[in-house]
């Protein structure tokens, strides 16, 4: 095979071909020994780029120092599990416990519960507690004194307006046995929201035999400080004057505070 050279500008012999293209011409054991050599230097490249790259791998990550807990929850420490109203039957009644003795003074004569629903209520001392799963908002609650009659019953209203939900109950009350309205009207509630009212008498209760003497019965229903509405009655004996019913209505909505609201005691009179 003849080669052009490019320098002097001929064609070249076979001397000149080898110098061209020598390493096709190195006898076979020269070209093993070259294949060698550039065999050990791509190993040795391979492996100080592995090494460089392991190393950079695992390189340490910067310090961070670890996130701040937050504050704990007032009143819960460590190892606490923050739980809601008493219902083993310490305090007053099952599902009532009496507010922290660091709260604001009870009103003579009445101790504040907070009850299992959220809510709070001042009631005279001693009375038990009932309960009865409602078909709108929290459980209907009855409160009962130790005489049997005297009752205050609290839960919340579906309808949107309270006047609305006292006109609607008042209908269902007319029917009970001896019925006499006194009045329903609007009233003002210490709260600022709507309210109304019904009270009247009557010789039975609904879904309750009578005793004999007539009850006098005051049904408030108002819109309290969460913008919810609910009614609070309460139930007494006819014979002894109003004057006790209206005592227990007035003490139980100023210490009323709805579920999940933060409500200032109220001021003393």
């Amino acid at each position: 095979m003849r080669v052009f050279d490019t320098e002097r500008q001929e064609w070249g012999g076979s001397r000149r071909e080898r110098l061209f293209d020598a390493d096709r011409y190195l006898d076979l054991p020269r070209q093993r020994k070259v294949l060698q050599h550039t065999a050990v230097v791509l190993a040795v490249c391979g492996v100080s780029f592995s090494v460089w790259a392991l190393g950079w791998k695992d390189e340490p990550e910067p310090y961070r120092p670890p996130a701040q807990e937050g504050p704990a929850e007032p009143g819960v420490t460590a190892g606490d599990t923050p739980s809601g109203g008493d219902t083993s039957g310490t305090g007053t009644s099952d599902g009532a416990t009496p507010t922290d003795p660091a709260s604001p003074t009870s009103p003579a004569g009445y101790e504040v519960l907070d009850d299992s629903e959220g809510f709070r209520i001042a009631l005279p001392p001693g009375w038990t507690r009932e309960s009865q799963a409602s078909q709108y908002g929290i459980d209907i609650v009855d409160y009962r004194g130790p005489d049997g009659v005297r009752r205050a019953q609290v839960f919340q209203l579906m309808e949107t307006s309270p006047h609305a939900s006292v006109v609607e109950a008042q209908k269902a009350q007319s029917k009970l046995d001896g019925y006499r309205k006194i009045h329903v009207q609007y009233v003002a509630d210490p709260s600022g929201g709507e309210a109304a009212e019904h009270e009247y008498t009557a010789d039975e209760l609904s879904g309750e035999s009578g005793t004999g003497a007539p009850f006098h019965v005051i049904d408030y229903r108002f819109e309290a400080q969460d913008g919810q509405r609910y009614a609070l009655i309460v139930y007494g004996s006819e014979d002894d004057g109003p004057e006790d019913e209206r005592a227990l209505l007035d003490t139980a909505r100023a210490w009323f505070c709805p579920p999940s609201t933060q409500c200032e005691a109220p001021q003393a009179s």
